[in-house]
């Protein structure tokens, strides 16, 4: 049996739905619902004491990040597989999965100050207080703060600039070398990325890359196209998330995009 407590909009929980989907793996579904505060809940923290999506179950056994779980999957169930055979080959794709884990932190940045911040300033101090001291990791609660406070004006927003760039600079490289990030097949690297440029997109990033990396932009809608993208992370999009996205994100490139420029010229 294969459990996956996952939330609908959450760009770790979509990693591992695309690679479920990828690889035609049946799987059960036990959705979090974090728009209440569901991953704080005791008995999902016993699983995941992070309090965060997603995590999967397998025949009683629990694992938890995104990147590992996806590893874990291409292991268990070796049909339709997403790295090389070869030692080399694998070892790129790791190279790219673990550089994932560093994009996180970024979709996280660029969320918070885009998007969560304008709701929790409707809020009284005494209810985002209590909303960010039940985050667990003492770093993840202090950046929270940091952006509530400061949106885009925030050092940890342009940082989060700064890790894109250099982001899209090494895929408009790789991809002068075949389709996908590792080559001619698809692989995690591609499918470990989808769900981030699909969270820019909703924020009104994509110029980052529309507007300077052409390869990147190409491979953005090779991966757009593929079956497992509308599986995965389309049909799992709320009307209400759409709402709040298309709401708070209006105009963003236009306030960002100079700061990007001078960004990619240091990167």
């Amino acid at each position: 049996m294969l459990t996956l407590y996952h939330g609908d909009t959450a760009v770790c929980a979509a990693k591992v739905r695309l690679t479920l989907a990828e690889k035609n793996i049946p799987w059960e579904s036990q959705l979090v619902d974090m728009s209440k505060g569901g991953q704080f809940d005791p008995e999902y923290m016993k699983l995941n004491p992070n309090a965060v999506v997603p995590t999967l179950v397998h025949d009683g056994q629990v694992l938890t990040e995104s990147t590992v779980i996806n590893e874990y999957l291409d292991d268990a169930f070796p049909e339709h597989p997403l790295r090389p055979a070869d030692p080399l080959g694998r070892a790129r794709v790791h190279w790219w999965t673990k550089r994932e884990d560093t994009i996180h932190a970024g979709i996280n940045t660029v969320s918070t100050a885009i998007v969560f911040r304008p709701d929790l300033l409707t809020k009284t101090p005494e209810q985002r207080a209590a909303r960010i001291d039940s985050i667990p990791d003492p770093l993840r609660r202090a950046k929270f703060y940091e952006l509530v406070e400061n949106g885009l004006a925030s050092p940890v927003f342009r940082d989060a600039l700064v890790v894109f760039a250099k982001l899209f600079k090494d895929m408009e490289k790789a991809l002068a070398q075949g389709p996908w990030l590792v080559g001619q097949d698809f692989t995690l690297a591609d499918a470990g990325l989808a769900s981030f440029f699909f969270r820019l997109k909703q924020l009104e990033l994509s110029g980052m890359w529309t507007e300077h990396f052409p390869r990147v932009s190409e491979w953005n809608m090779r991966m757009q196209a593929r079956p497992s993208f509308k599986v995965a992370i389309l049909d799992y999009l709320p009307p209400r998330v759409l709402t709040s996205y298309d709401k708070h994100s209006v105009g963003t490139w236009a306030k960002v995009q100079g700061t990007f420029a001078e960004v990619l010229r240091e990167a």
